[in-house]
């Protein structure tokens, strides 16, 4: 899977772009470099060039930009692996795996180091911006490193650092170059966050019940490296046996056959179905943040690449509610116009949840909520009104969700 569709200058150029910005004369070295450039879906290029889109910006510039931040992702997931000692990367040895600690460490450095020379003489604002973005990133993986804080907020918090920051930095940095100000850029940043929310929340939901042939990884790695994802604080927080896994968990990550029995637990108390229903309400936010900004090809792109974020749940390796959201996926009239098709989304959405609200093989009645671990799905053609359908108390309130989200 690609963003490949962006309106981006040439992306067999941005290729090109990023092979020449890491070019090392050492063989060795542009061996290493070879091989961490290898495969990605290049989401953060398309994102810095969706957002640059709402102008006729400097492709120079936007070019650049997109390329530093790939690096920036490639070197993260290069120290991530040296960090979870992985093995594999997207269905190959990682670079630890073939190399070691100490090399695969100094690759992630020269990326860094060649994502600052791409944009050393652009805008001084987008410099900035990677600087916080790097230094928030670190902050969230320490954050995560022997997390003993099992709530929703402490959660969100980590997920905004570790892997929202730089979707964020992409989505602001483009508008940057394209002009954008005030209301419109923080708008934009907006859906950037609520995007890499939802994202996390995919990854979380791949690792748990994914298929490893498709994800070219493990899975269940979160829990054995001990990782409180969200559907597993849902867990925790909202069942009996919560606090004995609580327990476990503090410790330290879980052994393979416990990581095995708590995933089973999570699947059959409905946490995938809280979990996707997450994802489906961040989703909703980020394109309804687009509301505000210019109708085009821009936005129409922004809204593709959040349509396209959810995709990976139809290669979830379980026959039950993953699969059945899924195949509403491509139902969902991600719409970012007036007020009306706005309204239209929220519905959708709201059926999405209605869908999925089985809770241990029971169906949720017609215009009756059912309770369980997985809050209270209503039929959505009740049509509540804009005021209770807007801001996320009033939503706890009327029962459509529960939960902090």
């Amino acid at each position: 899977m690609t963003f490949a569709y962006v309106q981006l200058p040439d992306w067999e150029e941005l290729e090109e772009l990023l092979s020449a910005a890491t070019t090392s004369r050492i063989p060795a070295v542009q061996d290493s470099l070879a091989h961490a450039l290898g495969g990605g879906k290049r989401l953060r290029a398309a994102l810095v060039a969706a957002s640059a889109g709402f102008a006729a910006p400097d492709v120079r510039a936007v070019a650049r930009t997109a390329a530093a931040m790939e690096l920036i992702h490639l070197a993260s997931l290069i120290h991530d692996d040296i960090i979870d000692e992985a093995a594999f990367r997207r269905a190959r040895p990682s670079l630890y795996r073939l190399l070691g600690r100490v090399p695969a460490v100094l690759t992630g450095d020269y990326l860094f180091a060649s994502a600052f020379n791409l944009i050393i003489d652009l805008p001084k604002s987008i410099l900035k911006i990677v600087i916080r973005t790097i230094r928030a990133m670190c902050e969230g993986e320490i954050a995560e490193l022997g997390a003993k804080d099992f709530s929703l907020p402490a959660y969100f918090a980590r997920v905004r650092k570790k892997t929202a920051s730089l979707i964020i930095a992409s989505c602001r940095s483009g508008g940057i170059l394209a002009g954008l100000r005030g209301g419109q850029l923080r708008n934009l940043e907006k859906y950037a966050l609520n995007l890499g929310t939802a994202f996390q929340i995919v990854d979380d939901l791949m690792d748990l019940t994914g298929s490893p042939e498709l994800l070219g990884k493990p899975c269940l790695q979160d829990l054995t490296k001990g990782i409180p994802t969200l559907p597993v604080i849902h867990f925790l927080n909202n069942y009996a046996e919560g606090s004995v896994w609580k327990e476990k968990l503090s410790r330290g990550g879980l052994s393979g056959e416990e990581a095995r029995e708590l995933a089973g637990r999570l699947i059959s108390a409905g946490c995938l179905h809280y979990a996707l229903g997450v994802i489906l309400w961040k989703i909703r936010l980020a394109v309804e943040s687009l509301g505000s900004l210019p109708a085009g090809r821009a936005r129409e792109d922004l809204k593709k690449i959040a349509r396209r974020i959810l995709t990976p749940l139809a290669n979830l390796n379980h026959p039950g509610p993953a699969q059945e959201v899924a195949e509403t996926i491509e139902s969902l009239t991600l719409g970012a116009g007036g007020p009306e098709e706005i309204t239209g989304y929220r519905q959708e959405i709201l059926g999405a949840y209605l869908r999925v609200g089985k809770v241990q093989g029971r169906q949720a009645p017609d215009n009756q909520p059912v309770k369980g671990g997985v809050g209270e799905f209503f039929d959505p053609l009740e049509r509540l009104s804009e005021k209770e359908l807007q801001p996320l108390p009033r939503l706890r309130q009327t029962g459509v969700i529960k939960g902090e989200i």
